[in-house]
């Protein structure tokens, strides 16, 4: 009985010296692994806590995590279709304050000076696209659409709100909200909403305040399966544009001649009733499934594939009107073909493609280097129109062939071969062959761009068929031939990028002035034009000196408007203030 007695109290005694090594810890406070410094125990505080508390205390410090913008990570559609490649977001201050699309000193435009006015490229840039098109690109920039859905992998909620308008007065604010979060490791969701509002500089005091309105709202989501081996993407993309047309001032001597009124009260030629909307709206669905062996990479956050198959789906709709609900008596808007006292002029669209691709690839062993690796994907394409102009409409379709072969021959030098054909439909005999390579001469040394390309585009759906209340035709075209080659040096290292394009357009499309009313050509001559660019970034200490020269000519000057000579320059400071607050301010 003794014994048994001496056994308990012992076994009791140890119980109770357990949760005293528990609660209270004799470790150094700096030598934390979590970072908080613990009070030291003492006798009093050991009688009144509990087992309870103590676990909490406990499981707390397991959970502590502090997340920042190093865990959030994003892509896009077309990083994911040869593998899964992730991003960190950008927290730098560059370009921060180019919030206008119409500013970018690469790809300057020429517009009426406001966000969400019409505009066209300043510079010489061919679309690279084959088959139908409306033609209707005046407001592309302010659109978001499948392509540009950004997919997260985020650990913890991730929210985004930006506001922007300028100093001193509302000309153009700018608003937008994005929440994106993963409900598992392997899915993701969120949301976007975007407005934007512009005044205008003429007109009534309706028009001067509310002259262009923007929205953009996108929905996406993208799930992946535990063994990275499908991949599912879907968005819904939905843009409005709203734009009041003045048609400019009455007076075409207001910046030589001292004015009697002030300039914002000049008279307008079209009243605060002319506008533009467009809407532009899709629904995309796209579906990898990897087959066969596939290697994982980065802890599993890149993945390369043996074989992958996909499929992708879009839905996208098109809506162009125009409304004036009085008649324009300026003279501007001339042969009122169907309504003589006002005008409703409406262009729809409904576009579906069905995209299949099969892709193969064939990687050496030391996939770091990407010696030796072949990719080659072959797809089919089929994208069925319907369009409709007043009275007039149409059905129609096309089936393009599509190819590709990448090869690198080493980690210095890769091959990119791509072919899209329609063979079959409306716009049958449509290509686009391109080739790129690019060559690395060194760490310190930079690398080569050396590309070529070869189109056949059919003609716009504007410079062909109009069936509107201001402008009617119904012309047939030739199709326009663009053939390409382009040569390009960068070194990151001293800050140089330098790019030769050479272009021969044949049956170029444009508008000529007929009796003061636009009218559709077509140029039976060939356009050469060589476009010559150059990128230099000068740094001295905290000052940088960023210019960008652009040197365009072309033997059809009056036909190719664009400016023989282009430049922008940059002269800015970059200021850390308390340490963590990055400034950039300059000219």
């Amino acid at each position: 009985m003794t014994k048994r007695l001496i056994l308990i109290v012992t076994i009791v005694c140890a119980y109770l010296g357990s949760f005293a090594q528990i609660g209270f810890p004799q470790q150094n406070p700096q030598q934390n692994p979590e970072g908080y410094p613990e009070e030291e125990a003492t006798p009093t505080r050991n009688k009144d806590i509990s087992v309870d508390s103590m676990r909490k205390q406990l499981e707390a410090k397991k959970d502590s995590i502090i997340y920042n913008a190093t865990y959030i990570k994003f892509t896009k559609e077309e990083y994911l279709r040869d593998s899964i490649k992730l991003f960190p977001l950008d927290t730098t201050t560059q370009d921060f304050h180019r919030i206008n699309p119409l500013k970018d000193p690469e790809h300057p435009t020429m517009n009426l000076g406001v966000f969400g006015a019409a505009y066209r490229p300043m510079l010489f840039e061919p679309r690279k696209t084959i088959g139908f098109d409306m033609g209707y690109h005046f407001f592309d920039l302010y659109m978001k659409n499948p392509e540009d859905i950004r997919y997260f992998q985020a650990r913890s909620r991730y929210t985004e709100l930006a506001y922007a308008s300028p100093f001193g007065g509302r000309q153009e604010e700018l608003f937008h909200v994005l929440h994106t979060q993963n409900i598992k490791p392997n899915w993701n969701v969120g949301a976007y909403f975007g407005k934007v509002g512009s005044e205008g500089y003429y007109g009534t005091a309706n028009i001067r305040e509310t002259a262009f309105s923007i929205l953009n709202a996108n929905l996406w989501n993208w799930y992946q399966s535990k063994t990275k081996r499908y991949t599912l993407l879907a968005n819904a993309t939905f843009n409005t544009i709203r734009a009041y047309e003045t048609g400019s001032i009455l007076n075409d001597s207001i910046f030589r001649e001292p004015t009697v009124v002030d300039p914002l009260y000049e008279q307008t030629r079209l009243e605060d009733d002319a506008k533009h909307q467009v809407r532009n709206n899709s629904v995309f669905i796209k579906q990898f499934l990897n087959i066969g062996k596939q290697k994982l990479l980065d802890s599993g956050e890149v993945t390369l594939p043996t074989q992958r198959v996909s499929h992708a789906f879009t839905y996208n709709t098109q809506k162009y009107f125009f409304r004036k609900e009085t008649p324009d008596e300026s003279g501007l808007l001339r042969n009122y073909y169907l309504y003589a006292d006002s005008t409703s002029d409406s262009t729809r669209l409904n576009h579906i493609i069905n995209e299949f691709n099969y892709s193969f690839y064939i990687r050496g062993k030391r996939i770091s280097l990407l010696k030796n690796e072949l990719k080659l994907n072959v797809g089919l394409q089929h994208d069925y129109y319907n369009y409709k102009q007043y009275r007039s409409s149409r059905s129609f379709q096309n089936i393009t062939l599509k190819g590709s072969l990448n090869y690198h021959f080493s980690d210095k030098a890769g091959l990119d071969l791509d072919v899209q054909q329609i063979f079959q439909g409306e716009n049958a005999g449509d290509f686009l062959y391109e080739a790129n390579s690019e060559i690395k001469l060194g760490k310190n040394a930079g690398k080569i761009l050396l590309g070529v390309y070869s189109q056949n585009q059919s003609p716009w759906l504007v410079f062909e068929k109009q069936v509107t209340n201001h402008h009617r035709w119904d012309y047939n075209f030739d199709r326009t031939k663009t053939q390409s080659a382009s040569f390009a040096y960068l070194n990151p290292k001293i800050r140089l990028q330098a790019k030769a394009e050479y272009f021969l357009v044949t049956n170029y499309l444009y508008f000529r002035n007929l009796a003061g009313d636009i009218v559709p050509d077509q140029l039976n001559s060939d356009i050469n034009l060589l476009k010559l660019s150059l990128r230099k970034d000068f740094k001295f200490g905290k000052f940088t000196f960023a210019n960008y020269l652009v040197y365009q000519k072309t033997d059809y000057e009056s036909i190719i408007r664009t400016p023989e000579i282009y430049t922008f320059h940059s002269l800015y400071m970059h200021q850390d203030f308390f340490k963590v607050l990055k400034t950039e301010f300059g000219f």
